[in-house]
């Protein structure tokens, strides 16, 4: 009778004991639940900083020097300002540079992207000096295509520095390039098989912007820059 007596008194203590884990287990899981939530919102998508249409950032140096005289009187001095502008990302250029800024662009569709911008700001900069922009632009790379150095042959730094930005990537312009890009590699190209001169085919431009960038000498033909008119 003991032995059954106590036999029940284990088995009792046994489901005393159950009932307390299962309740302490119901009692904590409520802040298990609650630490998974907070670790989920701790998951955040990857976040960009976009600014808004048209911001840039600009930095500028200016230099004042006295050259005749006390600077303080400035009776004639000699200033130098150099300023530089970038434009800041929007919205849009994030979303189509998401996976890298040329992740999926060709080699050759960079260089025609970064000349444009170039050739853009040339146009722009001429059109506030009271110049036609897009024919000074049109002019300079029919004169890059017809009298600078072949390839295969080396100019000095500068002639070399003035070729590689007033020409354009041998492979064709892809279809969904910007239209940009045709009309320039367009240009390019026809003044290679044109016999005019490129200051007739493009009688808008006063001046020759490849001899300005010069210094008014062309090793290749020094004979047909003499006819060109500067500034």
């Amino acid at each position: 009778m003991r032995l059954l007596l106590s036999f029940r008194h284990q088995n009792f203590l046994v489901m005393c004991l159950l009932l307390v884990r299962s309740t302490l287990v119901e009692s904590t899981s409520p802040e298990v639940n609650d630490t998974q939530e907070v670790t989920k919102v701790l998951r955040r998508h990857k976040r960009y900083l976009a600014f808004p249409e048209g911001s840039s950032v600009s930095g500028a140096i200016c230099m004042t020097i006295g050259m005749i005289g006390n600077p303080d009187v400035d009776y004639l001095s000699w200033a130098v300002n150099w300023g530089v502008a970038y434009d800041l990302p929007n919205h849009q250029w994030v979303i189509q540079h998401a996976h890298g800024l040329n992740a999926t662009l060709a080699k050759d569709t960079i260089k025609r992207r970064s000349r444009r911008a170039f050739y853009d700001e040339v146009q722009s900069l001429f059109n506030n000096m009271g110049f036609n922009g897009r024919a000074c632009m049109a002019r300079a790379l029919c004169e890059s295509a017809r009298f600078m150095l072949p390839p295969e042959k080396r100019g000095n730094m500068l002639q070399e520095l003035v070729r590689t930005v007033f020409s354009l990537p041998p492979s064709p312009v892809a279809i969904d390039e910007p239209q940009e890009h045709h009309q320039y590699d367009r240009i390019y190209r026809r003044s290679k098989r044109n016999s005019r001169e490129c200051h007739e085919i493009y009688p808008g431009c006063q001046f020759s912007l490849l001899a300005l960038a010069l210094g008014k000498y062309m090793a290749a033909t020094t004979t047909k820059f003499s006819s060109f008119n500067f500034m």
